[in-house]
């Protein structure tokens, strides 16, 4: 009832900024998209994790500006970061911290919202709760029968996803480095959230990992979310923190984003009122 209290304010916040009841709440770069116009073709993209979030918000900026075309190219974070310090892409989307040297090259990070990573099980795996350090021990091949974590005798099939996945950064740094373990080699690998969806669901037995926006493609396959350490990924436990594998989801740019150019207008939609109606309905946890 409380998240739906909350989703009804906020709808109704979003509301009110559409038929011009909240004016002062619209970001500064917001207000002149639609009273000056942007115009022009742009190139985004990054983390498929950022994705949903970014078409929606590219959704309704182009609505307002006939003008404007912007693409978000699902690559990986680590792919459009790169693509982003070459300055083939103005922005670029991140589900993982970046590093040292992607800092050090001039890129700027905006986070736009948080994420649950959840991990998500075929539909005949007999096991509803997990230990992060069991976790960490079946993702680096130590457990490969789910008997082990008092499930029935059948095969662990890990699903993971490449190495330019932001997602698969966010898990090596949250879950398998603390356990001081790396992956397993022995993995069927995916290269995007729906692929692990897919995969996890049509293969018996099967373990994957999944940004929290993506869980419902599980569930309408008749798969689920693993409870881990008695916590469900949801929006509320990732916000309280009490959910243990969460992260941040990014906007990067190349230096700070200029006043007035539809990278700082992306930014700033994605952070009002109107960006959390889209950050929430993505799955997603809005800031505000």
């Amino acid at each position: 009832m409380k998240k739906m209290l909350i989703a009804v304010a906020v709808f109704n916040a979003a509301a009110m900024i559409f038929a011009g009841g909240a004016k002062d709440s619209v970001p500064s770069s917001v207000k002149q998209s639609s009273e000056s116009g942007f115009s022009g073709t742009y190139t985004f993209g990054g983390s498929t994790t950022v994705q949903p979030i970014a078409n929606g918000v590219i959704e309704a900026m182009t609505k307002e500006n006939p003008g404007l075309k912007i693409s978000y190219e699902g690559l990986g974070s680590g792919t459009g970061l790169k693509q982003l310090s070459a300055e083939t892409l103005t922005l670029a989307g991140s589900s993982r911290e970046l590093k040292d040297s992607e800092l050090a090259d001039g890129l700027i990070p905006i986070v736009i919202a948080k994420d649950g990573i959840a991990i998500v099980v075929n539909k005949d795996v007999a096991v509803a709760n997990l230990s992060m350090q069991q976790v960490a021990d079946i993702f680096s091949g130590k457990i490969t029968n789910w008997n082990q974590v008092g499930g029935n005798d059948e095969a662990v099939y890990l699903i993971n996803r490449d190495e330019a996945s932001g997602t698969y950064g966010s898990f090596q740094e949250i879950v398998l480095d603390p356990a001081g373990v790396e992956f397993s080699k022995n993995a069927i690998v995916a290269k995007e959230n729906g692929e692990v969806a897919a995969k996890v669901a049509s293969t018996p037995g099967a373990i994957g990992y999944v940004g929290l926006g993506f869980v419902n493609e599980i569930t309408k396959a008749g798969g689920r979310a693993l409870l881990i350490d008695g916590i469900e990924a949801a929006e509320e436990t990732v916000l309280d923190g009490s959910y243990p594998i969460a992260r941040n989801l990014y906007a990067v740019t190349k230096g700070n984003a200029a006043e007035g150019s539809v990278e700082k207008a992306f930014i700033d939609y994605a952070l009002s009122v109107r960006g959390s109606v889209i950050v929430s309905d993505a799955g997603f946890v809005p800031l505000q």
